[in-house]
């Protein structure tokens, strides 16, 4: 087995029924981080608010290997990371490296698109990605946004409950990640913002005229 989709209860459910087993959770942040894995890690130094829930956190370095040892771990969680490193082939190679399975979960394209990015280009999202099912294949390319983004993080989360497999992708993979790189998208004349509400408010607009116009008929 190499890649497949899945969804995040049945991962959750997996890990909560194997407790047994040595889960990290890399760049688990201080919000979002699973509380089925038993180790953590992240860019970040959350150290003292892992240590305080007697939980064991590990720092690394955004440009260095991790400081794990060969398949230290039975399963790692990778929860909206992929997409911010810039040397894609070298650290799904690290992950294969240090676990024997994992998680991964990416915004959709469209998803990564509607929210605003990092202000620190460091730590901006750098690729999009999607996942090819008949070759069970994760392709990336340079990220690039048609569309202005106009939507917090807190606001997609919201969506997510509704539009779940329209904004994320979620996967299980064993052993092995397979990666490719896809061509580029060209990127068009952005859309606006502002093109964006005239189109929305033009509608309403003719919206309520229609129902006026109805009302006379009346």
């Amino acid at each position: 087995m190499t890649v497949k989709r899945t969804n995040k209860i049945v991962q959750k459910k997996y890990l909560q029924d194997n407790s047994n087993l040595k889960i990290l959770d890399l760049g688990c942040s201080k919000e979002n981080f699973w509380k089925e894995a038993n180790h953590y890690a992240d860019i970040f130094d959350y150290k003292d608010f892992f240590k305080s829930k007697n939980l064991i956190f590990t720092k690394i370095d955004i440009n260095a290997k991790l400081p794990f040892k060969n398949k230290e771990f039975d399963y790692v969680i990778l929860s909206h990371v992929l997409e911010h490193v810039e040397n894609i082939i070298e650290f799904k190679s690290e992950l294969e490296r240090i676990a024997k399975s994992g998680y991964i979960e990416l915004p959709t394209k469209l998803a990564d698109n509607l929210v605003f990015d990092f202000v620190e280009e460091k730590y901006a999202h750098k690729w999009w990605l999607e996942f090819d099912d008949s070759s069970q294949t994760l392709m990336y390319s340079r990220k690039i946004n048609p569309i202005q983004s106009f939507l917090s993080v807190g606001s997609l989360n919201k969506l997510v409950n509704y539009y779940e497999d329209s904004l994320t992708i979620q996967l299980y993979w064993e052993d092995y990640i397979e990666i490719k790189e896809r061509k580029n998208y060209i990127e068009s004349k952005k859309i606006s913002f502002f093109q964006l509400q005239r189109k929305f408010y033009g509608y309403k607009i003719r919206l309520i005229k229609s129902k006026i116009k109805n009302l006379f008929k009346v």
